[in-house]
């Protein structure tokens, strides 16, 4: 199952390398081929799999529904937080984007999105800073996001005839809804995550995260039928909650009712997820990979820095005829 997502998620980005390179910027009197994205993805000058660069800007883009294959790139997100990744700070935000029929093959990186669902399969969503997700088709792939549903009883991630998919390497949280809702119709690698929340899985390996817990047990609930396996998470109760004893989850590696500190609890939004030193979930999973959005395969990235290379300095004098520029940049694959 790996491989073959691999091999995809590598061949959206080659495309995006060869592509033609689109520049959205929606600030008035800003060089750009387009002021608005949702215009950006359907014009005709604009062929498959060709990369839009979508600018920071002030305001929001409007919503998107793609039905070709694009490659969507903006700056990340947490920049101002985490300094020294990109020179402009301002992220790109979008209302909603919407993959139908005819965008399979579509990657979308970098954005700041509320809603994206994706309605067929082979979707790429990768380091984004998100509300809320819905896959509703195959072989997508969720990988290194900070998804962050502040909806009343909303769901962070919901899964629904999702076969194949992997969801790795993301923060998932939920204020009062559920971390992850999955149906008996979904199949797929759930890895390297960090939930808050109740969860609810069906035929899933889960490997390498970590479950943790923050309110009263009554609010709670962590749901998976006998086709899921659970091995090498780490399980960590933080009120009156025990894993053990209420979840019954069994399997290799498993560690339950955690004790002391797993994170660094400081800095960034992101970043204070990094593993405390001394935490249990270091060399906690597979093979002794950290468990969590740092470790496994592919760690996540600060910010969601897209996997191409950014400006993080740019500097040049006020005045003068000749103008030495000095450019810093760094690879962020």
């Amino acid at each position: 199952m790996k491989k073959p997502l691999f091999t995809l998620v590598l061949a959206l980005l080659v495309s995006a390398i060869f592509s033609t390179v689109w520049n959205v910027n929606s600030i008035p009197g800003m060089a750009a081929n387009f002021n608005n994205l949702d215009v950006a993805c359907a014009s005709s000058d604009v062929a498959d799999y060709d990369t839009l660069y979508v600018y920071g800007a002030p305001s929001t883009y409007s919503d998107v529904t793609l039905t070709r294959p694009l490659t969507i790139i903006g700056p990340g997100y947490f920049l101002n937080q985490n300094p020294g990744l990109q020179n402009n700070l301002t992220p790109a935000k979008v209302a909603n984007i919407i993959f139908n029929s005819g965008s399979s093959g579509s990657l979308v990186s970098g954005m700041t999105i509320y809603y994206l669902q994706a309605n067929i399969p082979n979707i790429v969503v990768q380091r984004n800073y998100i509300n809320r997700i819905g896959i509703y088709a195959s072989n997508c792939i969720i990988l290194q996001n900070f998804v962050n549903c502040e909806d009343w009883n909303g769901q962070s991630i919901y899964a629904d005839m999702a076969a194949n998919y992997l969801i790795a390497n993301n923060f998932i949280a939920a204020s009062t809804g559920e971390c992850f809702h999955s149906t008996e119709t979904c199949s797929g690698i759930f890895a390297n995550n960090i939930t808050n929340n109740s969860c609810l899985f069906y035929n899933a390996d889960v490997y390498n995260c970590i479950f943790w817990f923050f309110g009263q047990g009554w609010e709670f609930s962590f749901s998976y039928n006998p086709a899921t396996s659970f091995h090498h998470n780490v399980f960590r109760a933080i009120s009156n909650w025990n894993w053990q004893t209420n979840a019954n989850i069994t399997g290799e590696g498993n560690l339950y009712d955690v004790p002391g500190d797993i994170y660094v609890a400081t800095g960034s939004q992101d970043g204070y997820y990094q593993l405390f030193p001394g935490s249990s979930a270091i060399g906690a999973g597979i093979n002794g990979q950290d468990c969590g959005i740092f470790g496994g395969l592919e760690p996540y990235r600060l910010s969601g820095i897209p996997a191409i290379p950014t400006i993080y300095e740019f500097t040049a004098p006020a005045t003068g005829f000749v103008i030495p520029v000095q450019i810093k940049a760094r690879s962020n694959n």
